[in-house]
């Protein structure tokens, strides 16, 4: 299974030493969809999918008792344009670095606790069916097992937890190498060798092109 405490490694290595400048450049034209979220955002986007993910797909495993802890406001923090806070830690709270890291660091806690605690099997056996997106057509193919659809035409996508939990690996995985790309844009150099597992073997989410990768259109 990942491990995860490698991302907090990560992601304090490359925003080491960066000013307040340098930690939010970022560029909004349509055309350069990588480079909308400056390193700040992409740290607390990484910190939201520790959370948010980890409490969404596997709470009633780690919190069996229903005592879920709030370091958060979920409500506010759900997917989607219309929410308080889509794939962001709310900024009023979470702006600083060190705030920001704090429930990283939490949220990377819960995730290793469910991978050294819960039975491979109990992984595999946990499946879900949803209506896929062109991004995850493109992502799931990293994934050497864990995911499936009825057919190459099926516009709905099975996944187990194991899936899951290596798909929120990568996807975390991704947001670093966006750092890295940001501060490669500024001229600074990066700070660690990334493994080229998981999206990072995907041209989009390397770099190999500045292209926008697939969206988020259902199938």
């Amino acid at each position: 299974m990942p491990w995860y405490p490698h991302i907090v490694d990560w992601v304090e290595a490359e925003i080491a030493g960066l000013s307040d400048d340098q930690l939010d450049f970022h560029d909004t034209a349509p055309e350069k969809e990588w480079m909308w979220w400056s390193c700040r955002t992409q740290v607390s986007h990484i910190a939201w999918d520790a959370l948010v993910f980890t409490k969404r797909r596997a709470g009633h495993l780690l919190w069996p008792n229903g005592d879920i802890p709030h370091p958060i406001n979920w409500t506010e923090h759900q997917m989607g344009p219309n929410n308080k806070w889509d794939r962001i830690l709310d900024t009023n709270l979470f702006w600083q670095i060190p705030d920001i890291l704090s429930q990283l660091r939490l949220g990377i806690d819960w995730l290793t606790t469910l991978v050294e605690d819960q039975p491979i099997d109990l992984l595999r056996s946990e499946t879900r069916t949803v209506r896929g997106t062109e991004f995850w057509k493109y992502v799931v193919t990293t994934l050497p097992r864990g995911t499936r659809s009825d057919d190459q035409e099926s516009s709905h996508i099975t996944y187990d937890l194991e899936g899951s939990l290596w798909m929120v690996y990568y996807e975390m995985l991704s947001h670093v190498r966006s750092i890295q790309r940001l501060k490669l844009h500024q001229g600074l150099p990066t700070a660690i060798e990334l493994p080229r597992v998981g999206y990072l073997r995907l041209p989009h989410y390397w770099g190999d092109t500045d292209d926008n990768g697939p969206g988020m259109t259902r199938l």
